[in-house]
């Protein structure tokens, strides 16, 4: 392992003359690609009154699944980005909204949850303490003790 005088020497070697100005680095990666909804959307959206064959056909020539673009336009028209018009043979063609792609999702509806039903208590009735306390449990005995406590004190 070399010594640290050694490893400053080198270091000394160095000239730093650059006068503080940084080179920028260039990046040579390719750009990203727009995901699937964009390139399906801008589809619909360079083709105006084209049938759903059609879309479907010019998206897997681009590479998009046939499901995913069929899922897709079904989408974006829930979504109100995409509006369908009956064509004059009795196909629907496809017209975007916008001009351009808006991020985000169909909400499913919430499925209506049952109502918790709520212990029906029957109206009170003159019972004798002792028979009250004769049929019912322990707890609720001293959870009824405990009540009953705050409201007379004790």
């Amino acid at each position: 392992m070399p010594d640290l005088k050694t490893e400053l020497k080198k270091l000394e070697a160095l000239s730093f003359n650059d006068d503080g100005e940084t080179q920028q680095e260039t990046n040579m990666a390719e750009p990203k690609q727009a995901g699937i909804s964009v390139r399906f959307f801008n589809i619909i959206r360079d083709n105006p009154g084209s049938a759903r064959r059609e879309l479907l056909a010019k998206a897997r020539a681009i590479g998009v699944a046939q499901g995913s673009s069929s899922t897709l336009l079904t989408q974006f028209c829930k979504r109100g980005l995409v509006r369908t018009v009956e064509s004059n043979n009795g196909y629907n063609t496809f017209f975007s909204v916008g001009d351009y792609y808006k991020p985000g999702y169909v909400k499913k509806a919430a499925s209506p949850k049952a109502a918790k039903a709520k212990p029906v208590q029957e109206p009170l009735q003159d019972v004798d303490v002792q028979g009250m306390l004769n049929n019912m449990s322990i707890t609720k005995a001293r959870a009824l003790y405990d009540e009953l406590k705050k409201i007379f004190g004790g």
